[in-house]
């Protein structure tokens, strides 16, 4: 009977907090956006209609950034946007803030993700005989390959858990990358799952070392 219990107990918790998470923060970043406009739009209808409206300023933020993204796309605007960014890098924290914000917004927010992470990998590490899974991200500068062993050598991403774009770039020569005939969408969920999420189908490791042609030049 206590087992039983202790049955409904953890079914239950599976079921009710991943609901109140995602409720959690769904509120949370509805209160975030809404305030950063709604703060000053919520005086302005409290004076002259009597009442809040919330959800107004949230409202406006998304239209701000549909014109934000509109005006940045056409001649004008990405001249201004490009002495904007220069003005920013005159102020010593803030050059330093800002390139590592953007090139993480980018990353994030990018149409294709796979133009990022361009293929799922094997590599050993943090030592022989272990084997983590990586991203394979792009080819290594010519400095380091002419630095190190002279190889051609790729850039893999080890991600950390949870947040899989977060992590240690590496770079590895070519033949030491077991390429995995796994999406980058399965990827992603076996790093934020720690493991625990498997693709249907277990992925299939490409016998000889990948081509040239399957991974972007």
């Amino acid at each position: 009977m206590k087992s039983e219990k202790r049955k409904y107990f953890l079914t239950g918790l599976l079921v009710v907090l991943p609901a109140l998470v995602t409720l959690y923060l769904f509120i949370s970043l509805f209160s975030f956006f809404d305030n950063i406009i709604g703060r000053y739009i919520s005086r302005i209808t409290l004076h002259y209609l009597g009442y809040k409206i919330p959800g107004l300023g949230l409202l406006l933020f998304i239209v701000l950034i549909f014109a934000t993204g509109f005006f940045a796309t056409n001649f004008i605007g990405k001249r201004f946007l490009r002495f904007f960014e220069q003005f920013f890098f005159r102020f010593p924290i803030i050059k330093k803030i800002y390139p590592a914000a953007k090139q993480i917004t980018e990353f994030l927010f990018s149409q294709k993700i796979e133009g990022h992470l361009q293929k799922v990998a094997l590599v050993e590490y943090p030592r022989k005989g272990v084997y983590t899974i990586g991203f394979v991200t792009n080819k290594s500068p010519e400095e380091v390959i002419r630095r190190t062993t002279g190889q051609e050598l790729l850039n893999v991403l080890i991600p950390t858990v949870p947040n899989p774009i977060t992590g240690f770039v590496l770079c590895f020569p070519r033949s030491e990358v077991i390429i995995l005939d796994m999406s980058i969408e399965d990827g992603i969920k076996f790093a934020v799952s720690g493991g625990v999420y498997s693709p249907k189908e277990l992925p299939k490791v490409q016998a000889e070392n990948p081509s040239q042609d399957s991974l972007r030049k």
